[in-house]
């Protein structure tokens, strides 16, 4: 039997949506633990717990990175460990902690080719890539190109603030017409109201921040949407790009991040608030353009392959070679 132990983070989150989605397509082959704590920064108590829950399991353990790599010194444990990295650490001391942990894994699993290779220039460790999967969607209806969208945590790495700012600046230069909805849970309490205050600079017509949305909910923004705005800091895949694209959507997003890899239709731009003006803007008045990108996206919905049958099957070829191991 293999084993997945993640964090019990009380609401969703990519890593999370990631993990489920897998457990789903590897049809019970893998058992699901949640561990309580203040991932990643457990206290002692914590990982005493993380070491008795893995010395009562029997078999290889799918360990996630905001666990598995938040640990002071790897884990000494009598079952193979495939740690499977959701995203790059950024300070040094998690860039320390993240490669002595990698090191002493028995294998490690990336979510995008970004990250394995991000992984190999910092401290040579080898990871095989399991690409998220999406799950097919309808074609969105749309709202006349002045719908755009941000999907993720308000938190400072989602960058929302930028995109306020940039927002700020279309509205002040006279381009009116649209309305941009933010749509995650609030992950910085501090943050998010930030966010709010800057948004108030605008007409209340023109924004609004949805929270944390189900299944339903997510599907019917993505239906409603036009155009997916990602200016985050820093991203090791993207799924909700690659989500926008199963609905035929193009999104902007930051050069430079993982969130290039799931880029369907759409543009990487560098977090420049001025670049971001002139994108929307032409986004906007530029008819040609807005077509052009928007039947790129199109383009790559068609050649999506939808499941994640195929991630699925790559964790578990990892787990099943880290018991020959």
């Amino acid at each position: 039997m293999f084993h997945l132990i993640e964090p019990r983070l009380g609401r969703i989150s990519g890593g999370l949506r990631y993990n489920h989605a897998v457990l789903d397509a590897a049809n019970g082959r893998i058992t699901r633990h949640e561990l309580a704590g203040t991932w990643p920064d457990p206290s002692d108590e914590h990982i005493d717990q993380l070491d008795q829950l893995i010395a009562r399991l029997d078999g290889p353990v799918l360990l996630d990175g905001l666990i598995g790599c938040a640990l002071e010194n790897p884990l000494d444990a009598h079952v193979p460990i495939v740690q499977l990295v959701h995203a790059l650490a950024t300070n040094p001391e998690a860039k320390r902690r993240q490669e002595i942990c990698l090191q002493a894994a028995d294998a490690v699993v990336a979510t995008s080719r970004y990250a394995a290779d991000k992984l190999q220039q910092r401290s040579g460790v080898e990871a095989v890539v399991a690409t998220p999967g999406v799950q097919a969607r309808p074609l969105a209806t749309g709202s006349n190109g002045t719908h755009f969208v941000n999907v993720g945590g308000l938190e400072p790495n989602k960058n929302q603030r930028f995109l306020a700012a940039v927002l700020t600046q279309l509205h002040t230069m006279g381009v009116s017409g649209w309305h941009c909805t933010f749509a995650g849970p609030t992950t910085d309490a501090g943050y998010a109201e930030e966010l709010r205050q800057d948004l108030a600079q605008l007409p209340v017509s023109s924004t609004t921040i949805a929270g944390e949305l189900d299944t339903e909910a997510l599907d019917a923004l993505y239906d409603s949407a036009d155009l997916l705005l990602l200016p985050s800091q820093a991203e090791t895949f993207g799924l909700v790009v690659r989500e926008a694209t199963a609905a035929g959507l193009p999104a902007l997003v930051t050069a430079g991040t993982g969130a290039e890899e799931a880029l369907g239709g759409g543009a990487a731009l560098e977090l420049d608030h001025t670049i971001w003006v002139e994108a929307l803007q032409r986004w906007l008045t530029d008819t040609a353009y807005r077509t052009r990108l928007q039947g790129d996206a199109k383009v790559a919905r068609q050649q999506l392959t939808y499941g994640w049958r195929a991630t699925a099957d790559t964790i578990l070829e990892v787990l099943e070679s880290a018991c020959l191991g």
